[in-house]
């Protein structure tokens, strides 16, 4: 039934739909003509900035309700304040297709300048966006009516549409579900054959979307498709496609590129290709599969998994972005399993955007979909032990050598390089507050949260600071 009034009603929802706020011009924009570089680019294995500095992406991902309607996750300016304070520096910003094209050409307008407003709230804080082409079993409207992201329409005719259920208790085990049901491989199979034109549609809905955000300078890239499903030659296809879809409007922006769905449990390594691409980063998730399903870390050592995906850059010569991961809050020795991830991270001079901060969180839904709960605040500024803050060099002025962090000290050593300018920490403001201390080749100084350090000669340097010294 909901399969027939939808094609029913979709001559009404042309006319209708293509009033104030809708767009109902199938046309690709044409190719820019002004071409930016974004303040962050890759060389290497490092992301880095106009002078050359080596810049650590710790990143947040929001927000989690941003999945379903009304769509719009972030609801105020004032609720990115804390982000800074917390550490973050990016937001991987939730793109929903569904909200920008509910049906074939209909852009909602409103849908995209809700999007740019946010982008400029996180730009007046100093903060980058990474525009997340976001999807999870595809569709609300499939996998039980347990998935997110792509449109009714864009479900492939031989599978029967489903009522979205994302508020229900029966979709808490989406995962599973999504694995098992049959419905959603044929779905993401007819997808990558373009069957009835949706692939088609999501690259033009793709480099629409970067045609408009091409004009903020806070965006350094795109992740081009969340967590998909398909073989090694359907996703490089799609990756290379993508792509070259978003450079035709923004040729310098910087590229993440996620492996398929599955690996996002560590379990597997990525076989795909490294794709024909350039300035891009790999972008792999990862959920400790026991902690996520029965919210109990069992003090298993996320290393091997994560030392997959690392080598996995290493080999296609790009940085490493861990693009999500996270802890459902009320997740037995949860805090000890996020510090150990970004203990590697710090190992690894990885960056990351952790999973997730919805400042619209209540009790009934949670994070918005599916009753998950891995914000890390719950409807208000106080963090909850899924997320602490720590201190990180957010620019190094030459090549990173080693960074530890623990309670009470954190210890940077890298190839210094003078012509670059200043190496700048982020250190919390506890920290701060109960006493700073540091031990640098140079002199130091204190802006805001950031400290300084400067030094004249080339070489191997090393910064100390130690909490609740003085």
């Amino acid at each position: 039934m909901i399969r027939e009034c939808y094609a029913g009603l979709f001559g009404l929802w042309l006319m209708v739909c293509s009033g104030p706020g809708f767009s109902a011009d199938c046309a690709p924009p044409a190719p820019s003509a002004a071409v930016r570089t974004p303040p962050v680019q890759v060389q290497g294995r490092h992301f880095v900035d106009p002078q050359g500095r080596v810049r650590l992406l710790r990143g947040i991902n929001v927000s989690g309700d941003a999945k379903v309607p009304p769509f719009y996750g972030v609801t105020a300016a004032q609720q990115l304040d804390p982000l800074p304070r917390w550490g973050f520096n990016t937001l991987r910003l939730l793109f929903t297709w569904e909200a920008f094209e509910p049906a074939p050409c209909d852009y909602d307008e409103s849908y995209l300048q809700y999007y740019e407003q946010v982008t400029r709230w996180a730009a007046e804080r100093d903060l980058y966006v990474i525009v997340d082409f976001h999807q999870d079993a595809f569709s609300r409207f499939s996998n039980g009516g347990c998935g997110e992201g792509f449109p009714a329409w864009a479900v492939h005719s031989s599978i029967a549409l489903q009522t979205p259920r994302n508020h229900e208790a029966v979709c808490e085990s989406w995962g599973t579900r999504m694995l098992l049901d049959l419905s959603h491989h044929r779905t993401w199979y007819h997808f990558h054959r373009d069957s009835e034109g949706a692939r088609s549609r999501f690259l033009a809905m793709v480099e629409r979307v970067a045609a408009r955000m091409a004009s903020h300078d806070n965006v350094i890239g795109y992740d081009v498709l969340n967590e998909p499903w398909g073989t090694n030659r359907e996703l490089l296809s799609l990756y290379e496609d993508a792509g070259r879809a978003i450079r035709r409007q923004d040729p310098e922006a910087m590229l993440f590129i996620p492996p398929h769905a599955f690996l996002s449990s560590g379990l597997v390594g990525n076989g795909i290709p490294r794709p024909e691409l350039e300035n891009f980063a790999y972008a792999p998730h990862f959920y400790d599969p026991i902690m996520i399903t029965f919210k109990w870390w069992l003090g298993n050592s996320s290393a091997p998994a994560l030392n997959v995906m690392a080598r996995q850059a290493e080999e296609w010569d790009v940085p490493l972005l861990l693009g999500e991961f996270g802890a459902p809050a009320a997740t037995r020795g949860g805090a000890a399993y996020i510090r150990q991830l970004y203990d590697w991270l710090d190992s690894r001079f990885a960056s990351s955007a952790h999973w997730n901060y919805t400042p619209n969180w209540n009790d009934q839904t949670l994070d918005g979909w599916n009753l998950e709960d891995l914000s890390i605040t719950a409807g208000s500024n106080a963090l909850r032990q899924n997320y602490a803050v720590r201190p990180y060099p957010l620019a190094s002025a030459g090549l990173p050598l080693h960074l530890a962090v623990s309670e009470q000290q954190l210890h940077y050593r890298w190839q210094h390089d003078p012509r670059q300018g200043s190496t700048e920490l982020f250190v919390p403001e506890d920290w701060w507050q109960e006493g700073l201390t540091w031990q640098a080749p140079g002199p130091c100084r204190q802006r805001g949260l950031i400290l300084q350090c400067w030094h004249t000669a080339p070489g191997a340097v090393e910064v100390v600071l130690t909490r609740g010294a003085r």
